[in-house]
């Protein structure tokens, strides 16, 4: 049975982050499958080129960090966010340094697309008209389902911020909307 750290009480939280902290392994395994999807596909939407090891690189700083986080087990779910998004960073920056990969082609040039890619390709054309504050800050409220405090302690940004880019951003996005 799955436990999100959501439904968990609030006896059965300060618990569960005292378990983490003794290395109970059904502690790890309840928080990771609590946490890895919506990191998934959260460091995917921000640019992860490879979601799944940004998943796991944030997964074992998480297991290096916890005895020094001295959060609640409230705090811990933004925690992790903040830790993934710190590696996005982190590999974009690698990257960067790198030669760029170019995209697989069929031999008349078209590019190699299915269905679930155009589907992604038209929503991204959407949140490319965004910041990447503002992408941020929708995803992580209204896909991942953080409050506005602790999407701010994701982003390293005041809540009134993070509460005014998400505003403006469904907005624009509304705008795009009625446009198409």
């Amino acid at each position: 049975m799955l436990v999100t750290i959501h439904a968990v009480t609030d006896d059965s939280r300060t618990d569960l982050l005292a378990r983490l902290r003794r290395g109970d392994e059904s502690a790890w395994s309840t928080l990771y499958d609590s946490l890895a999807g919506d990191i998934r596909a959260y460091v995917a939407r921000i640019g992860a080129a490879s979601p799944d090891d940004v998943l796991g690189e944030t997964m074992v700083q998480v297991v290096r960090s916890i005895s020094s986080f001295d959060g609640t087990t409230a705090e811990l779910r933004p925690w992790v966010f903040r830790i993934a998004r710190n590696r996005v960073i982190d590999a974009g920056r690698r990257q960067s340094r790198r030669p760029r990969e170019t995209q697989l082609s069929h031999e008349d040039g078209s590019s190699v697309e299915g269905p679930e890619e155009q589907l992604t390709g038209d929503l991204s054309e959407m949140l490319a008209g965004l910041t990447s504050d503002q992408r941020d800050a929708v995803w992580l409220r209204h896909v991942v389902g953080l409050s506005t405090g602790e999407t701010a302690a994701v982003m390293g940004k005041a809540p009134e911020a993070v509460a005014a880019l998400t505003h403006r951003a469904l907005r624009r996005l509304r705008s795009i909307l009625d446009r198409n």
